[in-house]
């Protein structure tokens, strides 16, 4: 799924399965409203460690939220996996 031109206060409600206040949505990026409103606005939202933190506040996978956005190719991702060591 491509969700890199979409706000994250619409993708996270549904990943989550529930509505989310928006307070919810800042706190999850680590983020004062004001703060991030700034940070989308100069494009400084969408980073791999803020994806990351919104993923462990909510409970998603990291990678998932990283494919959606962008930062990385689902096809990396597989590619990584398959080539990864088998761990005992």
């Amino acid at each position: 799924m491509d969700d890199r031109e979409k706000d994250p206060a619409v993708v996270l409600p549904y990943l989550v399965g529930r509505s989310l206040a928006a307070t919810e949505v800042y706190e999850a990026f680590g983020y004062r409203k004001s703060a991030y409103y700034k940070a989308v606005h100069e494009g400084r939202l969408i980073t791999a460690d803020n994806l990351i933190k919104a993923a462990k506040y909510f409970g998603l996978n990291p990678v998932d939220l990283q494919i959606r956005f962008g930062l990385i190719e689902h096809e990396a991702v597989t590619e990584y996996v398959e080539s990864a060591p088998d761990r005992p």
